[in-house]
């Protein structure tokens, strides 16, 4: 069962889990992905609103439906789906962490040294 939060439709929450579920390669392109009966009991949602997560990733092509079989996922569903979630982080989150950074006055050394401790960027 899925944890939602208040801070966004359930529906949306239900499309970022299908993005994690391409990006990892848990859903593989050209097949079946779980039917909405499955996902639903899954997360433990209604299933009118795991369809209407369906509908939303129909509309951004990353799925199609197959009469009388589910939803197969589009060859490239993958880098649709990278290029929206890098979309939403330079339009969204890096603005969001960079104001941040700037209320608590942390200083751009101390914060360039922190990431390159803490992670291997490419």
């Amino acid at each position: 069962m899925m944890e939602f939060n208040d801070n966004k439709p359930i529906y949306k929450q239900i499309v970022d889990y299908a993005f994690n579920r391409i990006i990892s390669g848990s859903w593989s392109p050209g097949l079946m992905i779980p039917s909405v009966r499955e996902l639903a009991a899954d997360l433990g949602v209604n299933s009118r609103t795991v369809l209407k997560a369906m509908e939303n990733l129909q509309d951004l092509q990353l799925i199609e439906p197959k009469r009388g079989m589910g939803f197969i996922l589009m060859e490239d569903a993958s880098a649709k789906v990278m290029k929206a979630r890098r979309k939403e982080f330079f339009d969204i989150t890096l603005p969001e962490f960079l104001k941040e950074i700037e209320i608590l006055g942390i200083p751009r050394d101390e914060l360039i040294e922190r990431i390159n401790s803490e992670t291997k960027f490419n």
